[in-house]
């Protein structure tokens, strides 16, 4: 990262510089003097002094001290990135820029898009959130693409998000101030955002769309709270309006045809609160977003689910809904009748935003790849339908036994037709299908609490299904498992703990495989793995049970002893891959061919970059997200898909067990991160092995041979004897010409060189050179070369899951396009 990580503390010895304190400083007293004598005012919204004054006040004394932390936070951060002056420049000049482009928004609102409900129209300029914004746009332009695009999606999920549901004045300048405030950035210098999409990592995909999500949790609770019933999706506010009312003591529902209101008689709200029932169904979105965050599979599909019961909602209410019962309503909510039509536009462009949510989350699903149990997932099915069907049955009975209670007294018939609508939030049942209204305390009760209480079951079902860890497929084999690895394992044998792996235990052996399975083709993450693990019988066992289960089993990535165990079976192998490995006790820089290892050590001396050993639950929150965004950035600039299997990424690197080697520079700031998984013998920790390497594009050359050379002083110290920097993926070391390769290698050649421009497996071969370690091959063993394309298929879909042909066909393309 080039502009984000910079020091806390400059060079100057504060984080917050002279232009930032001022700025806030002016704020402060322009608002205070504003609230105390009401100067600074306008003559007009086209008075530019006006305008310029409205960027520098706030009227309430809470916003006040919310937008002096922001401003010191925003516009401290792009001093640093883009400088004082264009700072200043951004917020003054973009900030009246927003300003007087608002205004011309307005005016073209309120004259040619009356029928559509947008925003409340603007009375005046840009308020200091807005010139914020345009402060963050334009710094953004001077920030590298992962942060470029991190900081644009924040402030465009902020400003649509209020523009859309709250539609505030305030709120369009926000919008306009997205696009004015990168046109700045640009202008004064910024980079201009590279051409097509940048790839995110499954983590970032991951947060992305739990941040889409939680946008359509909370944006009604918004419409409710701050709306100002002008906005696009203000109807959401309109439906935490509860539609009984009291009028002169009669309970009644304006626009009923069954217990209508008299007319010209004063409202008031039967229950004031019962709007907010409407926000425990959202409630459950907010968990399925967290659920998403954590990868879980199930979260989505309950966040699909959610967007299209809104959708339908929002469809219902559109369908059901009377022009002449909506104006009527307006009047008794006070509100003016000109928003009749603006809220049946609403209603529509309502429904649409959840379909396209679920329509995206489903897209993105490979994504979110764990899995929950069968039975985790039945306890939640049930838990939703006993939930329903209890609610059902108690308001059935007590309907039935206050049926008096109720005016008119319904049927038997209503009754029970009426009771999915009990499962709704009274807020959003349509005023035309209400036939029958509750008089007394005990008949409102069973009115308003069977939905609270169904919601809250459903909100607390879906919590639970997301923090209990039995919940996830395969957890009790993985803690298994995880035992086992322990009992000795292979450089691979740790990965067999990372989520997506299936496992196979050994009957009468303490002995495991990792696999996964695709297609009719089971493939092994390495050999076997615990106490037994070179008993030469748990490889034949293993061929027997995918025999059993009509699975075409395929060693992969497995070393020497292992392949040779397998030679009874006269199968066929081919060697994948070269592991490098060092003894830290006897190892040293010295010698020619090391020379590249001591100059990066000595290099780091000079500028003071120093190595740290450390777990990732000792980081702080500010490394954590310093290591994910040097990831994010790496995987950004790739070609193709983040890869997994045998190659791990930043979330691997969370187990207790995995230690990560870090590089920070002279202000204690992280300039490159290696992750070291561990490798188990039979006496326990014997060493570890290299999973991933990320450096900042300008960290100093030479800081992986740095890094490198640091973990083999470390591991010394603590008596390990093996340090793998572990195998390059279709990289081995071969002596003869390519053209000299039987055709399986040749091939697997030709792959190497495709994906070489993306992931640099050959150039990480050569890269491990520099450390003169030793070189042990590691082999594919399988069955038959007429399997072969199934297994290709299958491998590749084992490295990046879910991928079909035609994606397989198109990552191809882009590759062989990098590589011109």
């Amino acid at each position: 990262m080039l502009h984000m990580h910079v020091p806390v503390w400059g060079t100057s010895g504060r984080y917050i510089r002279l232009p930032s304190l001022v700025l806030a400083a002016v704020i402060l007293g322009v608002s205070v003097v504003g609230m105390r004598t009401g100067e600074f005012r306008g003559s007009g919204m086209y008075d530019l002094r006006a305008l310029a004054l409205g960027l520098l006040r706030v009227d309430d004394p809470a916003l006040l001290v919310v937008v002096l932390v922001a401003t010191l936070l925003v516009c401290g951060w792009a001093e640093r990135v883009m400088g004082g002056v264009r700072m200043l420049f951004a917020f003054v000049g973009g900030g009246l820029i927003a300003s007087v482009v608002g205004v011309l928004v307005g005016e073209l609102e309120s004259t040619v898009l009356t029928a559509l409900p947008l925003n409340s129209e603007p009375t005046g300029g840009a308020n200091p959130v807005a010139a914020l914004l345009v402060v963050a746009m334009a710094a953004s332009c001077f920030t590298d693409a992962l942060w470029r695009r991190r900081i644009r999606l924040l402030g465009a999920l902020v400003a649509v998000t209020l523009f859309l549901y709250a539609a505030s004045a305030g709120d369009l300048y926000a919008v306009v101030a997205l696009p004015v405030g990168i046109a700045l950035g640009r202008l004064t210098g910024g980079a201009r955002s590279t051409s097509g999409v940048q790839r995110s990592s499954h983590h970032e995909t991951r947060v992305l769309l739990a941040a889409l999500t939680t946008v359509v949790a909370v944006g009604p609770v918004i419409a409710t709270v701050w709306g100002t019933g002008a906005g696009l999706l203000s109807a959401y506010g309109w439906l935490s309006y509860d539609p009984l009312v009291l009028a002169g003591g009669t309970v009644c529902v304006p626009g009923s045809f069954a217990v209508p209101c008299p007319d010209g008689a004063a409202y008031d709200e039967l229950q004031p609160n019962a709007g907010w029932i409407a926000a425990i169904p959202l409630a459950v979105l907010l968990v399925a977003a967290w659920g998403i965050l954590r990868g879980r599979r199930s979260a989505l599909w309950i966040a699909i689910g959610m967007n299209i019961l809104l959708c339908g909602g929002m469809t219902y209410v559109f369908v059901a809904s009377e022009p002449d019962t909506l104006a009527l309503f307006a009047q008794v909510q006070g509100v003016d009748a000109a928003f009749v039509w603006q809220t049946l536009v609403g209603l529509v462009v309502g429904a649409m935003v959840p379909l396209g949510v679920a329509v995206t989350l489903f897209l993105c699903r490979r994504a979110v790849p764990v899995s929950s149990t069968r039975r985790a997932e039945n306890i939640f099915v049930c838990t939703i339908v006993v939930a329903a069907a209890g609610v059902s049955l108690a308001t059935l009975a007590g309907s039935l036994s206050l049926s008096g209670d109720f005016t008119p007294r319904p049927s038997v018939g209503e009754i029970v037709g009426d009771l999915p609508m009990r499962l709704l939030p009274p807020s959003l049942i349509p005023a035309a299908a209400v036939t029958y209204v509750p008089e007394s305390a005990a008949a409102q009760a069973l009115w308003y609490l069977p939905s609270l209480i169904f919601w809250a079951v459903c909100a607390g079902g879906t919590f639970r299904l997301m923090v209990t860890p039995q919940a996830v497929r395969g957890a009790d084999d993985r803690a298994r498992a995880d035992e086992m690895v322990r009992r000795g394992c292979s450089s691979l044998g740790f990965m067999a703990t990372w989520p997506g792996n299936l496992y196979w235990f050994c009957a009468d052996a303490d002995a495991a495989i990792a696999y996964r399975v695709h297609g009719r083709v089971a493939v092994t993450l390495g050999g076997a793995f615990g106490a037994d693990r070179n008993d030469p019988r748990i490889g034949h066992a293993f061929v027997e049970f995918c025999g059993r289960n009509g699975w075409t089993p395929v060693f992969y990535s497995v070393d020497q002893s292992f392949a040779e165990a397998l030679a009874p079976l006269q199968w066929q192998r081919v060697r994948v891959a070269d592991e490098a490995t060092m003894d830290p006790q006897s190892w040293t820089p010295a010698g020619k061919k090391r020379q590249d290892v001591r100059t990066a050590t000595n290099r780091a001396q000079r500028e003071e970059v120093h190595a740290q050993w450390i777990t990732w639950n000792e980081l702080s929150v500010v490394d954590r997200l310093q290591i994910r965004a040097i990831s994010e950035a790496w995987v950004a600039d790739k070609t193709i898909p983040e890869m997994g299997f045998t190659l791990g990424s930043v979330d691997e690197a969370a187990d207790p067990a995995t230690r990560l080697m870090l590089a920070r520079d002279a202000t204690g700031h992280i300039v490159a991160v290696t992750t070291w998984i561990p490798i188990f013998g039979a006496k326990g920790l014997s060493g570890y092995a290299l999973d991933v390497m990320r450096r900042r594009h300008d960290a100093m050359n030479g800081v992986m041979e740095f890094l490198i050379g640091s973990a083999v002083d470390v591991t010394r110290e603590e008596g390990c004897t093996v340090l793998s920097l572990s195998g390059s993926p279709l990289a081995p070391h071969r002596e003869q010409q390519v053209a000299a390769l039987p055709a399986l290698d040749r091939l697997l050649e030709m792959l190497s060189g495709l994906l070489e421009p993306a992931y640099g497996f050959r150039s990480l071969a050569n890269f491990k050179k520099k450390f003169q370690p030793d070189f042990s091959p590691l082999w594919m063993v399988y069955p038959d070369a007429v399997q072969l394309p199934g297994i290709a298929l299958a491998l590749l879909r084992c490295y990046v899951p879910g991928l079909s042909l035609t994606q397989a066909a198109r990552v191809a393309a882009r590759a062989r396009t990098s590589s011109t």
